[in-house]
């Protein structure tokens, strides 16, 4: 798994591709220049001290998206996850999108993981 390198509170969150074209940067490493269909799994929480949203609120703020969530135990977050290319404009607006989302509901958007899909 290649994973998100930043941990940031939403207002300090540098250029969102950015930040996604410095884990393609990993990806290319391995043979993989992100544009086949692959599993992608991204990661909320709440900002602790905030007003945020409950999680019931912010996961059906983002129904309309075709993601799967995936509940976790161990934590107030959310997991979500999809199947598509990570090397297109479409997800770094998706990205994008999250960030301002999720910032919007008192929640850090902390980034996105996939696996490496190298070579046929």
């Amino acid at each position: 798994m290649i994973k998100w390198p930043w941990n940031r509170q939403p207002e300090q969150a540098p250029d969102q591709s950015e930040k996604n074209e410095l884990v393609r940067v990993q990806l290319r490493k391995h043979g993989d220049d992100g544009s086949k269909p692959r599993h992608v799994i991204h990661f909320a929480y709440p900002v602790e001290g905030s007003n945020a949203q409950s999680k019931a609120d912010v996961k059906s703020s983002l129904s309309d998206l075709d993601v799967r969530f995936t509940e976790t135990d161990d934590s107030e977050g959310v997991v979500f996850e999809h199947q598509r290319e990570v090397a297109s404009k479409g997800f770094d607006d998706l990205t994008a999108d999250l960030l301002g989302r999720f910032a919007k509901a008192g929640w850090l958007y902390d980034g996105w993981e996939c696996a490496v899909e190298a070579g046929d």
